[in-house]
């Protein structure tokens, strides 16, 4: 799947079939998430699998009452070894760094799922002490969060989306550029180059729609056109 595609149609899903997820499909998400970008490439995270149905209630039980999680047929708990992190980087690598590149991970395991045929939900409305105890976390380390795995049974739309102009910005933040001193003009200026952006994005669309608009409307014609022209050939006498 183009990951474009993946990106746009992968969802949050919250029903899952009750069907059990292949073990190579499992090993291709968590591989995944092991080939995710780290800091220092320190790659400080552990994925601990759950399948068994007493560990699921209780990791649901455990993510503030959501038993929703229990349905689906795989958990994965995405652990951060902050230890590690603060002996390179002190106390940014502890407070940060771990939560980011476990967040990464963790999209990226999502992503592949999504390419998969599989359904998946980052969980992080944790209960850090009992999850821990669950999966018996030792040296270190914290859960930071639960990623539930399935076939998906719903199809949830895509939600509601701020456009780019209102989250992208040139060179500054142009919610707060009136602050600085910027003027007017340079707001549109900023404007202007998205608007731009978008209308380029949309007529490239266009064209390639329209292409193919063209090209399986004339197809029946150019046939009956050569489908002539191979008759005619035949039926002409050689001189």
């Amino acid at each position: 799947m183009d990951v474009f595609e993946a990106l746009k149609a992968r969802r949050s899903i919250r029903k899952y079939l009750d069907l059990p997820v292949e073990w190579d499909k499992v090993g291709s998400v968590l591989e995944a998430g092991r080939l995710a970008p780290s800091s220092g490439n320190l790659q400080s995270w552990k994925f601990i699998v759950i399948r068994d149905i007493n560990k699921k209630k209780l990791i649901a039980e455990a993510c503030a009452q959501q038993y929703w999680m229990e349905q689906a047929p795989v958990h994965i708990v995405i652990v951060g070894v902050f230890a590690k992190y603060q002996r390179f980087f002190g106390d940014r690598g502890k407070d940060l760094y771990v939560i980011q590149d476990c967040a990464i991970a963790a999209t990226q395991m999502m992503l592949a799922a999504h390419a998969l045929g599989l359904g998946s939900c980052f969980v992080s409305a944790i209960n850090e002490d009992k999850i821990g105890e669950i999966i018996l976390i030792r040296g270190g380390a914290r859960p930071l969060g639960v990623l539930t795995l399935g076939y998906p049974a719903e199809q949830p739309k895509m939600p509601l989306r701020y456009r780019l102009e209102n989250i992208a910005y040139l060179e500054t933040d142009a919610g707060r550029a009136y602050v600085h001193g910027y003027g007017p003009g340079r707001i549109a200026d900023l404007d202007d180059t998205f608007t731009n952006w978008r209308f380029a994005e949309r007529g490239i669309k266009y064209v390639k729609e329209a292409a193919k608009d063209i090209d399986r409307a004339t197809t029946e014609k150019r046939k009956g056109f050569l489908g002539k022209l191979m008759e005619k050939t035949k039926r002409k006498k050689p001189t």
